[in-house]
């Protein structure tokens, strides 16, 4: 039997886990709990260059975590898009187009949700500058992004 009154840590873990008992992960619960979460909205406007899904939404959260040496996604609210063939997150300031950092892949249960290990290079520079990093959306019909967001600090 465990002693909870030894083990802050693990019994925090444990009550956030409970509480976000939503989250379709355990480590997607720990990375919310112990993390920071940013946020994008996602629309044809925020696209460089004249190819576009002017009425495509979405939005988007990403929570890096130092803990649990992960980063976790959540792409939500999708309307009016095609079919979707891919979800990146790129290196770029807003009005510019930059190297993607993160390909995201969709859930086993359908949609992109998911978390994933990354270098600690890139959680402290996601974490530091969250508006130098975007999300974009590729769809069959607009295959050079749909719509993009800028992420920003919640």
């Amino acid at each position: 039997m465990v002693n909870w009154t030894h083990k802050p840590f693990l019994f925090a873990t444990a009550a956030a886990t409970i509480a976000l008992g939503g989250c379709a992960t355990v480590e997607e619960g720990v990375a919310e709990a112990f993390a920071e979460t940013h946020r994008a909205e996602l629309s044809g406007a925020n696209i460089v260059g004249s190819s576009r899904d002017n009425d495509g939404y979405a939005r988007a959260e990403l929570t890096v975590s130092d803990e649990a040496n992960q980063i976790c996604y959540d792409v939500n609210d999708v309307r009016n898009l095609s079919d979707i063939t891919s979800v990146t997150i790129n290196r770029g300031r807003p009005g510019t187009n930059g190297a993607v950092v993160l390909r995201l892949t969709n859930a086993n249960e359908g949609g992109w949700k998911n978390c994933v290990g990354r270098a600690e290079w890139i959680e402290d520079r996601i974490e530091n500058n969250p508006s130098r990093y975007y999300i974009v959306i590729n769809t069959t019909e607009y295959p050079n992004g749909a719509i993009r967001g800028q992420f920003h600090r919640s």
